[in-house]
């Protein structure tokens, strides 16, 4: 795979994702954007490929979108995120790796990964407001914390550190510097031990289920549990706990 601005390595059964566009700050421009919806789509179709850990190199995790080309004169909003959108379809897990600054546009993709670990210096931002840009996710953020902590950060446009994240849920831990991408591979290890059919099937169903009634839930639940329990994971799980032994998973997109 051709890539410029994101680098993309395999190691077993995970998947290593960096924004790699240091000098910028990893800034994202249309190419990141591009390559990161590549990206994901490979992921998503290797069944060798179990997790994913996203982070970003240099100085921070990641300034936001690259305003340097300056605002369009016209505007249309389309939706077409071609890495966000394709995120939402991923139903493997991501670790997210921050630190430093996570701004804007990257704070949205930090928010995509389903558990995230940070340094203590990381804080997290959305400035649009300051420059006259509504959020593009604005809509999203009170789904994923509570509507205060998503009205400090969208309406008012303030900083969010670490310690503060954490308290309010946006991250589930905060490490050392020297500690990060250690503690990103211990969390990816454990997802990769796990059956990647259970793993995936849950995700797929807090994904999904996030904006269903409960009647739909309930039959998005029988379909995803038939899946799941009916599979060779399923089946493999059983003999490995009846035989005291680790189980071998054969596997699953």
């Amino acid at each position: 795979m051709d890539l410029t601005v994101v680098e993309y390595e395999k190691k077993g059964a995970i998947a290593y994702v960096t924004l790699n566009r240091p000098d910028k700050l990893n800034a994202m421009n249309e190419a990141m954007h591009q390559e990161l919806g590549r990206v994901w789509q490979d992921f998503q179709h290797d069944p060798a490929l179990r997790v994913a850990i996203l982070a970003g190199s240099g100085r921070c995790f990641s300034a936001g979108a690259d305003l340097s080309g300056g605002a369009p004169t016209e505007y249309r909003y389309t939706g077409d995120f071609p890495d966000i959108s394709r995120t939402r379809s991923v139903y493997k897990p991501i670790v997210a790796a921050l630190h430093s600054h996570v701004v804007g546009y990257g704070m949205w993709i930090a928010m995509d990964a389903d558990i995230r670990v940070a340094t203590a210096d990381t804080s997290f931002w959305l400035p649009e407001p300051q420059w006259g840009i509504a959020t593009i996710p604005a809509a999203w953020f009170p789904k994923m914390m509570p509507w205060a902590i998503a009205s400090e950060l969208l309406l008012l446009a303030d900083r969010v550190g670490a310690e503060r994240a954490r308290e309010v849920g946006l991250i589930n831990k905060i490490v050392p510097d020297d500690q990060l991408l250690a503690e990103a591979e211990k969390i990816a290890n454990r997802l990769a031990e796990l059956s990647p059919e259970a793993v995936q099937g849950m995700k797929e169903l807090m994904v999904r289920g996030t904006n269903m009634d409960y009647t739909a839930v309930d039959q998005l639940t029988e379909f995803v549990q038939n899946r799941v329990m009916n599979s060779e994971d399923r089946k493999e799980g059983g003999r490995a706990f009846t035989e005291k032994r680790a189980a071998q998973w054969p596997g699953a997109q």
